[in-house]
């Protein structure tokens, strides 16, 4: 059995978990506070991942077409996603937070209350929009919604969860295909068939730092 049919499986899966459990989370709750913000930076983690992960598995392809066709339908969607996440999520970047202060001068008024979590929910969802508005092409045209966000604007709002909503769903029918085509090549394990060799090997593995 290649390790590496074994890999992608695990990877799908703990990727497909995640945004299953975020995806829970917000149909019940929504983004209402600073738990659905953690869980909304989690969304676009997890989706950005897909960008790289599915580049693992395109060796599946050639003989699973259906699974590159439901990846390009939405690459769109895991693209933003990337890019919010090496924005918004998985750095600090400064030359946002400083477009944030230019969008929302409200920034300036709030310093007094940054530990209040109601307040910080409400300079989130002002990064948010910064970072939104800044995913453009070199013509200036917004790459993925038809005009300037802003997320105080209900139909704004409902537009954003409604795309979130799509990238997240879609994300998952991805990775549920792929487990399922990696698990037709893994087969099953016997648990009466256990082979002691392998918590031998365990007993003898070494670590060292995990490079790029």
């Amino acid at each position: 059995m290649p390790n590496t049919h074994l890999d992608r499986y695990i990877a799908a899966g703990l990727l497909k978990a995640d945004l299953s459990a975020i995806d829970a989370h917000f149909s019940k709750v929504g983004i209402t506070d600073m738990a659905g913000i953690v869980h909304l930076k989690n969304a676009l983690l997890a989706l950005a991942n897909i960008v790289e992960f599915e580049q693992t598995v395109r060796g599946l392809y050639r003989e699973h077409r259906t699974l590159s066709e439901v990846f390009s339908e939405n690459r769109r969607k895991y693209d933003f996603a990337k890019y919010m996440r090496n924005k918004f999520v998985g750095h600090i970047h400064l030359g946002l937070i400083e477009k944030a202060i230019e969008w929302k001068p409200e920034l300036r008024y709030l310093v007094a209350w940054m530990d209040d979590q109601k307040v910080m929910f409400v300079v989130n969802i002002f990064v948010l929009e910064a970072a939104i508005n800044s995913y453009v092409g070199e013509d200036g045209e917004h790459k993925v919604f038809d005009s300037e966000t802003d997320l105080g604007y209900p139909p704004d709002w409902k537009r954003f969860l409604s795309f979130l909503e799509s990238a997240i769903r879609s994300a998952i029918r991805y990775l549920d295909k792929v487990c399922e085509v990696l698990r037709s090549y893994l087969g099953g394990k016997d648990a009466a068939q256990v082979d002691p060799a392998l918590w031998a090997k365990a007993g003898q593995t070494g670590f060292s730092f995990l490079k790029k």
